[in-house]
């Protein structure tokens, strides 16, 4: 069962930094995808890009150079109504030179909460976009990289203790492409399945926050698996 009151977003865009003429709106989320609303079950096979397959449209992926920047457009206004949703965000890249069934995920980046800043989703209500650094030192091919965002509002108890309570999942897919870079060996440490990164009772995942929205004692851990910069 869903999370009553959960909010919807989606990507908008992605534009490549730097880029005067990178797409920025149709942007390549596979053809089956589902609604703008998130995932609470965490066993669901849509789990990774709340979609039911990989199905992609067979338009050219986005190329860009290993070590680029990607600026990734959520959908400000869909933010800014209903239920305020406060939490992370977290960035994954899979690779499909093996094709998509049984992809190995791997994360490339995080945004957390910070005094200054608040949560991610802040940074995306208020800018409405978040920069992302791809690795320089991918092999060349074809990857799907996988934007999340999560919500703890309802995150002081897991889903399964109570239908209506547990982390909430919103998670976008496109496919991108290689192009150069320092051509490296595939990471073998690290890679992840979706759905079964994640446990509901994790730190990141089970948190009680203030009345404010903030988390207990302003400190917080971003959940998932180190960091692919954090593995070399």
């Amino acid at each position: 069962m869903a999370v009553s009151g959960n909010a919807q977003t989606q990507i908008q865009g992605i534009t490549f930094a730097g880029s005067e003429d990178a797409p920025n709106s149709s942007h390549n989320l596979p053809k089956n995808a589902l609604a703008v609303a998130p995932i609470s079950d965490l066993k669901s096979k849509a789990f990774a890009c709340r979609t039911s397959g990989f199905n992609f449209p067979k338009v050219e992926s986005y190329e860009a150079t290993g070590g680029e920047m990607f600026i990734v457009a959520w959908d400000k206004q869909a933010l800014t109504k209903g239920p305020q949703i406060k939490g992370p965000c977290n960035h994954w890249l899979a690779s499909t030179a093996s094709g998509t069934d049984n992809l190995k995920w791997f994360r490339i980046g995080e945004r957390g909460y910070t005094a200054a800043d608040g949560w991610c989703t802040d940074v995306i209500r208020r800018d409405g976009q978040l920069v992302v650094s791809m690795p320089d030192d991918l092999p060349v091919g074809e990857y799907i990289f996988r934007n999340e965002i999560i919500d703890l509002t309802y995150a002081g108890k897991t889903n399964a203790d109570d239908p209506t309570m547990g982390a909430q999942f919103y998670a976008d897919c496109l496919k991108y492409k290689v192009a150069g870079g320092k051509n490296q060996k595939m990471p073998t440490e690290g890679l992840v399945s979706l759905p079964g990164a994640y446990l509901a009772t994790d730190k990141g995942l089970l948190v009680n926050l203030t009345a404010e929205g903030k988390p207990p004692g302003d400190k917080y851990t971003v959940p998932g698996p180190a960091l692919h910069n954090q593995r070399k």
